[in-house]
């Protein structure tokens, strides 16, 4: 338990909520660098992939180091890596150096993530792991709210470069506070584990192939669902304000945010498997039901609904692959873990977008939570995760 109050109390959580901040500033200003460029909006919608692609390329590789080298240095390298890419934004003459900007900055959230993902899994016991897995993506939720938020508002303020000085300010801090903060354990006696446990024998973990595509799904339905479909669904077919669709998606971030310390407690205290499964079906069935819905308050309750298992399936599954994770590989399971999350994240939008295509939400909306369904239904019979027992 005391472990666990140090994560609550560490500037962990605070750091991730920052580090997400960051990557979400530039949200409400990519119609203005459209403008400014001269370019369509489809141009610019690139820097999210860039950004995206990069950080996903670079995942095995920054778990690897952090195995390697351990958190700190290479948690303090990802925040000077992403300060570098911001001032280079800052001063893009035109659309392509933005975009190698943006890649620059994938790469160092990769580094960052990726690696203080690590740290949690090496300090934290395993049973404080759930309420510590809590606290960290509470700090993502956070910061993915707020980012847009501040990040509209200092372009508003200051001009729509601005947000990219924010971002280099940030950066710069968390590798400061990366530096001073963080203290690697020692796993000099792990170096033959980790040569012996490579990229392909963590795969092989059956347990740990379903953890990956329950996080592929969940990111299918966190970019997909709630990104793309819910906004068009709420403007085309309910004729919604912006500002009423923007609160209906935030009221289910609340809620998340409500839920996650009760997921991690029921994490640790009931075991990973029932959370997982709970937040899984329940996710599938609340992103089916908006397709249902008809007015204003039956939106606002799905995403109450959706915000519940979105928070069990968030707790649940980072805290797993720590469980499957052999020691002194946490950062390549947590690199590996992470490309199916951006995997979700990538091909999310686009299915979804696809399938809703002349105004099928009904299907779209039904075919969002599938993913979820197939990994629930495999992970009722993962017995080796319903005990917890991993074998390579």
């Amino acid at each position: 338990m005391e472990s666990v109050r140090a994560m609550f109390s560490s500037p962990i959580p605070a750091m991730v909520a920052l580090n997400v901040m960051g990557v979400n500033l530039i949200a409400p200003v990519l119609p203005a660098y459209a403008d400014f460029f001269g370019v369509g909006f489809a141009a610019v919608s690139t820097l999210v992939t860039a950004f995206a692609l990069a950080r996903m390329s670079f995942r095995l590789r920054a778990g690897s180091l952090a195995d390697r080298h351990g958190s700190r240095a290479v948690c303090t390298s990802g925040g000077l890596v992403q300060a570098t890419g911001a001032i280079i934004a800052s001063f893009a003459p035109g659309i392509g150096l933005l975009l190698v900007a943006r890649g620059v900055q994938g790469v160092g959230s990769s580094l960052f993530g990726t690696s203080v993902n690590r740290y949690l899994l090496v300090t934290t016991e395993r049973g404080d792991l759930g309420r510590a897995t809590a606290g960290f993506q509470s700090g993502i939720l956070v910061g993915g709210v707020i980012g847009p938020l501040i990040g509209g508002f200092v372009a508003d303020r200051f001009g729509i470069f601005a947000p990219f000085y924010v971002q280099a300010a940030i950066a710069l801090m968390l590798a400061l506070v990366s530096r001073a903060f963080i203290r690697d354990q020692g796993h000099a006696h792990l170096e033959e584990q980790r040569d012996r446990v490579s990229i392909r024998s963590l795969v092989a973990i059956r347990g740990f192939k379903v953890v990956m595509f329950l996080g592929f799904g969940y990111f299918f339905v966190r970019a997909g669902a709630i990104n793309v479909l819910v906004p068009a669904f709420a403007d085309d077919v309910l004729s919604l304000s912006p500002s009423l669709i923007g609160a209906i998606i935030s009221f289910g971030s609340f809620v998340s945010l409500l839920v996650m310390p009760v997921a991690g407690h029921f994490a640790d205290a009931l075991g990973r498997w029932p959370v997982a499964l709970t937040g899984a079906l329940g996710t599938a069935a609340a992103v089916a039901a908006f397709g249902l819905a008809d007015q204003t308050g039956g939106l606002f309750t799905v995403a109450a609904m959706l915000g519940i298992g979105i928070a069990l399936v968030a707790v649940a599954l980072p805290t797993m692959i720590g469980d499957l994770a052999p020691p002194g590989t946490e950062g390549r399971a947590s690199g590996v873990y992470r490309i199916a999350n951006d995997l979700g994240w990538i091909f999310g939008p686009a299915t979804l977008g696809f399938l809703a295509d002349g105004n099928r939400y009904g299907l779209a909306f039904a075919v969002a939570g599938v993913p979820l369904l197939i990994g629930a239904g495999v992970l009722v019979r993962a017995h080796d995760l319903r005990r917890g027992v991993t074998v390579l």
